[in-house]
């Protein structure tokens, strides 16, 4: 008896040219002044990396290899600057209900100096792995190079602050007086099916970043000026497992503003820290947890930040 063939069950990953060896150029995003605040990116997908879907509805764990390098000198980057960060992007599920999760992925080492690169030297790719249950994948990556996380209050944006610029964290970066562009990364995808895998996923939430002016960086209160008084809140990514606060104090030094962090739902506050200069402790994510807010310890000028950042692991 011959079998009845009803549908196509072709696996997922079984079209290799759609899987292995997909790869972007990505550029940054563009600017007209070297002083322009940092910009907060609409969550809209670029160009997909990869593409795939499965003929039949059941699920499978499939792991997911994101790397990204620096490009060498040439037509794709004709006058190297800084590089990154760039975020990974992975939809995932079954059918049509996909969830989604972004990651940081790391550039590989610099071939040669931060603002240069040496044609002579292979450029390394830096990823990470990503595993999860499904029948169907798409895979983007974007490049963060101005955005800065806008607050969900008490303002709309650190960057508000009267006189103060600030910048994205990959740029337009510059050392007085010589602008230095951020500059094209080329990231590259495959998926393949294992679960066991060694990479940690994190996504970085950068909040601001303080421009170089004459003096030094400049700095911003966090809270109100004076006393603290409403915290500054920011959401946290999904699928987060910790949160680590990165910063540096009004001397430009990491790690020497006191700050306090609150942990809430989507209705109240949960949990709170109060982090003293000169630490900078794992917090973890628990429950309902899903919003994070920070404000100074005091109104001393030494708790005053000129960079924040909120470095998340993810669990997928």
């Amino acid at each position: 008896m011959g079998r009845n063939v009803t549908a196509d069950k072709t696996p997922m990953l079984e079209n290799a040219e759609q899987n292995i060896g997909n790869s972007v150029y990505l550029n940054p995003q563009a600017t007209n002044n070297v002083l322009s605040p940092g910009t907060n990116i609409p969550q809209t997908n670029p160009p997909r990396i990869l593409n795939l879907a499965g003929g039949s509805a059941a699920g499978q764990t499939t792991s997911i290899v994101v790397t990204a390098s620096r490009i060498l000198q040439g037509t794709q980057n004709p006058s190297p600057g800084y590089a990154g960060p760039i975020t990974g992007i992975i939809e995932f599920g079954n059918g049509g209900r996909v969830t989604r999760v972004e990651f940081d992925v790391p550039i590989g080492p610099y071939a040669g100096g931060f603002a240069t690169i040496s044609p002579s030297i292979e450029p390394q790719d830096g990823g990470v792995i990503v595993t999860v249950p499904t029948s169907i994948l798409r895979v983007y990556a974007r490049y963060d190079n101005l955005l800065l996380a806008n607050l969900l209050g008490p303002n709309n944006t650190l960057a508000q602050f009267s006189g103060l610029n600030v910048v994205g964290p990959g740029g337009p970066r510059f050392a007085v007086p010589t602008p230095r562009p951020a500059e094209p990364v080329l990231v590259k995808a495959s998926a393949s099916y294992f679960s066991r895998h060694f990479a940690r996923a994190y996504k970085t939430i950068y909040c601001y970043i303080g421009d170089f002016a004459p003096g030094g960086l400049h700095p911003i209160q966090l809270g109100a000026i004076g006393p603290p008084a409403s915290y500054n809140l920011f959401c946290l990514p999904a699928f987060a497992q910790s949160v680590q606060v990165l910063r540096n104090g009004a001397t430009g030094l990491p790690k020497t503003a006191a700050l306090e962090v609150a942990l809430f739902d989507n209705v109240q506050l949960i949990d709170g820290y109060s982090i003293p200069a000169g630490s900078s402790p794992v917090i973890p994510i628990s429950g309902h947890e899903v919003v994070i807010g920070i404000r100074s310890a005091t109104a001393a000028p030494a708790d005053n930040v000129t960079f924040l950042a909120l470095a998340c692991e993810v669990g997928v």
